[in-house]
C-alpha cells in the first residue's frame, strides 16, 4: 500500500509544478483513524467556490477487526470556502484555504485532487508513527561521546577521562574561565555532543535524558532493541548513556560540570569527533550553578525511579544517591543561579533563572523517597505557568509532577496550556503554531504541543486543549509555508535533506532520524548571514515571509542544526503520536 502512496506523491510534485500557483500543504507521514486531517491550500488567486475532491486508491487489502475498509473511487468532496487569512507573517502568499477531511477513518491510501490538477497524497493507518521512533532515537547513538557503542563514528575524546578544570574567571556572569589553581583533571567521559559542534553541555544532556525517561513512561510498550547491544530498549539504553555522564559531573562537593570543550571547537576544521585535535585539553567548565544541578538531580532521580521498577537496584540507589547529594549542595549559600560560556556570537546555552529545574528536582525526588522535605521545597520554589518550553524552560515539568500533590500546580499547569492553545487558534495562523518565530522555534513549538498533549492524558483527560498536538505533528511533517518535513527520514518522500554536522557530511550519510531546528525569524537570520556561506535556495525562499525564513542548506547552522534537546522532543512527540489509544 506505500508503495501505492509514493508514486501518488511523485505525481503530485508534478502536478504542483503546472498548478497555477496552487501549493498544497500537509502531513506526509499520513494519519491514525482518529486523527484530526486537513490540508492547507495556498495560492496567488482567489479559489473560493471551487471544486475539490478525495478519491481512495488502495483500500486496506484485508479489513482489520472494527475498522471499516475503504472503498474505491470518490470518497468525499466539496468546494473551498473563504480564504482564511492573506498574504502576512505566516503565510506567503494571498489566499490560504483550510480543507478539513477528519470524517475520513477507513484504511487505505488516498489522494486529494484539486484546481487545474493539483494533488497531494496520504494514507489512513493504525501506527503510521511508529516508524520513526527508533530512527529518532538512533540519531543520538551517533551523537554519544566516549562510547564504543556508537553509530557511524568511532570511540572518541578519551582524553575527556582527564579532563583539566576550569572555573570562572572572575565574577560568575561574565562568562570567562581560566584554569583551576592548582591544575587538576577529573573524568567527564561520555555524554553527547549537543549538535553540529562537539561540545558537551551538562544542561542539555539533563533535559534530553529527562525527556527520554519521560517518553518511556508514557508508553513503555511501544519501545524496542534495534541498536541497543544491552538487554536495555533503544530509548532507556540512550538514557542510560545520559544518566552514567551526569553521575560523573559532580565527582566532589565543590565542584560541579556544566560543560565539556569550549569555544575552540568552533575554530577548527571539520572532522570526525575521533579526530579533534583538541582530544585530551578540552576543559571542564565547573561552576556550583543551580540551573544545572537542578537539571541534573531531576534527571537522575527519574532514572532513578524507572531503573527502580525494572529492578535494577544497584544502579537505582546509584543513581539516586548522587541526585540527592547534588541537590542538597545546590542548596548551600555559595551556589549560584547559573553560569554559561561566553562566545563570539552568542552566549552558550545561559539559563537565568533556576527555580524551575531546582522545584522540578524536588518533586522528582520526593517521587522517589516520600521525603516531605522535598515536596516542601518544591512546592515553595514552584514555577509559574510558563510562556514557552525549551531547554531552558522547564516550568512545565515541575507543575506537571507536582499536580499530583498540590492542586495550585495544577492550575498553574493548565494555565500555561491553554496559552498555548490560545495561540496556536490565533488570528493569521492557519498552521496552528503556538508562539513567534525565533532560533529554534520549532522545538520550542513542539515541546509546547507535547505539554498540552501530556496534561490532556495524566492531568485533565476531559480537557479540550483544540487542536494543537495534532497541528503541531502535521507542521513538522509537511503541513507548513515550506512543505518540507522537518525530521530527516527517507521513508518521506517532502524530508529535508542537509544538515549542518561535521559527522553527516563528513561520511556522506543521510542523517535519518534526526529533527531540524525549523524555521527562524527573518531579523536574527538576517544578521547571521555573514556566517553562512551558501546562496539562499530561490525554490523555498519564495515561501518565506516578512517574519519566518526556512533554508535547507548544511551551511545553516540557524536553520538546519539539529540538537539533542530538539531530538528528546521530538521522540516525546512521536510516542504521543504513536500510543495505541489516544
Amino acid at each position: 500500500m506505500k508503495i501505492a502512496a509514493i508514486m501518488c506523491l511523485l505525481l503530485a510534485g508534478s502536478a504542483l509544478a503546472h498548478g497555477a500557483g496552487i501549493f498544497l500543504r500537509w502531513n506526509h507521514a499520513d494519519f491514525r483513524p482518529d486523527q484530526p486531517k486537513s490540508l492547507v491550500a495556498m495560492s496567488d488567486s482567489n479559489l473560493a467556490g471551487l471544486a475539490w475532491r478525495i478519491d481512495c486508491i488502495t483500500p486496506a487489502p484485508v479489513p482489520i477487526v472494527g475498522t471499516m475498509r475503504a472503498r474505491t473511487g470518490p470518497v468525499l468532496k466539496g468546494t473551498f470556502g473563504a480564504s482564511v487569512v492573506g498574504r502576512g507573517d505566516n503565510t506567503p502568499m494571498a489566499f490560504n484555504y483550510v480543507v478539513d477531511f477528519s470524517s475520513l477513518h477507513e484504511i487505505g491510501a488516498y489522494r486529494f485532487i484539486g484546481p487545474d490538477g493539483v494533488t497531494a497524497a496520504f494514507e489512513i493507518d493504525h501506527a503510521p508513527y511508529l516508524r520513526f521512533v527508533t530512527e529518532a532515537v538512533r540519531d543520538l547513538r551517533v551523537a554519544r561521546s566516549g562510547s564504543y557503542e556508537t553509530i557511524l563514528h568511532g570511540f572518541s575524546h578519551p582524553g575527556d577521562a582527564h579532563a583539566p578544570v576550569w572555573i570562572p574567571d572572575g565574577d560568575v556572569a561574565n562568562g570567562k574561565w581560566k584554569p583551576a589553581s592548582p591544575a587538576r583533571k577529573i573524568d567527564v567521559l561520555g555524554g553527547w555532543y549537543d549538535a553540529g559542534d562537539q561540545i558537551k553541555f551538562t544542561l542539555e544532556i539533563a533535559y534530553t535524558t529527562y525527556h527520554l525517561l519521560l517518553a518511556y513512561h508514557l508508553d513503555p510498550a511501544q519501545f524496542t532493541r534495534v541498536n541497543s547491544r544491552s538487554d536495555l530498549p533503544d530509548v532507556l539504553d540512550e538514557a542510560r548513556h545520559g544518566l552514567e555522564f551526569l553521575s560523573r559531573v559532580f565527582p566532589d562537593s565543590n565542584t560541579f560540570v556544566i560543560q565539556v570543550g569550549d569555544e575552540r571547537d568552533h575554530e577548527q576544521p571539520r572532522r570526525l569527533p575521533e579526530d579533534d585535535r583538541l582530544d585530551g585539553r578540552r576543559p571542564a567548565l565547573c561552576a556550583l550553578s543551580r540551573a544545572h544541578m537542578g537539571a541534573a538531580a531531576a534527571a537522575l532521580a527519574l532514572g532513578a525511579r524507572t531503573w527502580r521498577e525494572l529492578g535494577r537496584t544497584a544502579d537505582a540507589e546509584r543513581y539516586a544517591g548522587l541526585a540527592r547529594a547534588i541537590f542538597a549542595r545546590a542548596l548551600q549559600p555559595d551556589s549560584v543561579t547559573t553560569a554559561f560560556e561566553r562566545g563570539k556570537v552568542n552566549d552558550f546555552y545561559r539559563d537565568p533563572i533556576d527555580t524551575d529545574e531546582m522545584a522540578l528536582a524536588g518533586a522528582e525526588l520526593y517521587a522517589l523517597t516520600h521525603q516531605r522535605r522535598y515536596l516542601d521545597f518544591a512546592i515553595k520554589l514552584a514555577p509559574p505557568a510558563g510562556e514557552q518550553v525549551g531547554w531552558a524552560d522547564w516550568n512545565w515539568l515541575a507543575n506537571l509532577v507536582l499536580s499530583h500533590y498540590d492542586p495550585t500546580a495544577k492550575e498553574r499547569l493548565l494555565a500555561e496550556v491553554d496559552r498555548y492553545a490560545e495561540r496556536a487558534a490565533g488570528a493569521g495562523r492557519p498552521w496552528g503554531i503556538p508562539g513567534h518565530y525565533e532560533w529554534g522555534s520549532l522545538y520550542r513549538w513542539v515541546g509546547a504541543a507535547n505539554a498540552a498533549e501530556v496534561v490532556s492524558l495524566r492531568v485533565a483527560p476531559s480537557l479540550a486543549q483544540g487542536r494543537l498536538f495534532d497541528h503541531m505533528l502535521d507542521y513538522t511533517f509537511g503541513r507548513n509555508n515550506w512543505g518540507v518535513s522537518f525530521f530527516f527520514s527517507e521513508q518521506l518522500t517532502n524530508t529535508v535533506h542537509q544538515i549542518y554536522n561535521p559527522t553527516y557530511e563528513l561520511l556522506g550519510v543521510f542523517p535519518a532520524g534526526a529533527v531540524s531546528e525549523g524555521p527562524g525569524d527573518r531579523k536574527t537570520h538576517d544578521s547571521l548571514q555573514r556566517y553562512f556561506k551558501s546562496e539562499r535556495d530561490g525554490t523555498l525562499a519564495r515561501f518565506d515571509t516578512p517574519a519566518a525564513v526556512f533554508v535547507d542548506d548544511r551551511e545553516d547552522f540557524m536553520c538546519q542544526e539539529s540538537t539533542i534537546s530538539g531530538q528528546a522532543d521530538i521522540v516525546v512527540m512521536l510516542t504521543l503520536a504513536s500510543r495505541a489509544e489516544r
